[in-house]
């Protein structure tokens, strides 16, 4: 995917007006005055290639790297993506801190984090779902959908200018409860909604160019690629109904 620099001054933060009417009271838990620990160590993989085309899984280089000299080079590394969806079909989405690295203030991922050095990507997703939104996470109730490649850059306040070459291991949780009983730690984000996911998905591809390549807007950008493959997966848990 070509890489997409968003201009830092005049990123929209508001979401449509649509989707602000999910507004609801969320309860913060409060977490320190750092988004991230930037000297925090992320193994090294190498990039995408015809091995991972075939295989789904990256490869590691053996080599491991502060957190901030990787967003700085443009290094490979890991994160994990949890979409938690309602049983009407809506999303979680969360409004990244001000106070993160990378994308701070855009609208984002339910759960999103980094594998740190020597953490497996299970371990992660249960702890990151945990840390950010209070939701203790059961392996057996999280579907994996697949591994993707994606690469942008970016400017914020706390890394300056940045290239994100990730590979994200993207999951699909149900989530049955309240809005409000979510507990987020103010230093990773600002606020959740529920958006239907039709919505969601209107939204993003809205961010994607006549050729479709992301641009800025109110979510973090997504190349087309993403996009498809989750909300295929919504389409295959929401079949629309057909009228007689």
């Amino acid at each position: 995917h070509r890489c997409f620099v968003p201009p830092p001054l005049s990123a929209r933060r508001s979401l449509p007006a649509a989707s602000r009417l999910h507004r609801m009271p969320i309860v913060k838990m409060g977490g320190g005055t750092d988004g991230q620990d930037l000297a925090e160590l992320f193994d090294v993989y190498h990039a995408p290639d015809a091995e991972f085309a075939a295989s789904g899984e990256p490869r590691k280089t053996g080599k491991n790297k502060e957190r901030g000299k990787v967003h700085r080079d443009g290094d490979w590394h890991r994160a994990v993506h949890v979409w938690l969806y309602t049983p009407q079909g809506e999303f979680v989405v969360q409004q990244r801190s001000e106070k993160k690295d990378t994308f701070p203030g855009k609208w984002d991922v339910s759960v999103g984090g980094h594998v740190t050095s020597g953490d497996s990507v299970m371990h992660t997703v249960i702890k990151e779902t945990e840390e950010e939104l209070g939701v203790d996470a059961d392996e057996a109730q999280l579907e994996r959908l697949a591994t993707v490649a994606t690469s942008l850059k970016g400017n914020s306040p706390k890394q300056g200018d940045f290239t994100c070459n990730e590979y994200k291991d993207i999951f699909l949780l149900k989530y049955s409860g309240l809005l409000q009983d979510l507990n987020f730690a103010d230093n990773e984000v600002s606020d959740v909604k529920l958006i239907p996911w039709q919505q969601v998905e209107k939204d993003m591809l809205l961010q994607l160019s006549p050729e479709g390549e992301p641009t800025d807007g109110p979510y973090v950008p997504r190349p087309k690629s993403y996009i498809d493959l989750l909300f295929d997966a919504m389409r295959a848990r929401f079949p629309a109904k057909v009228s007689k």
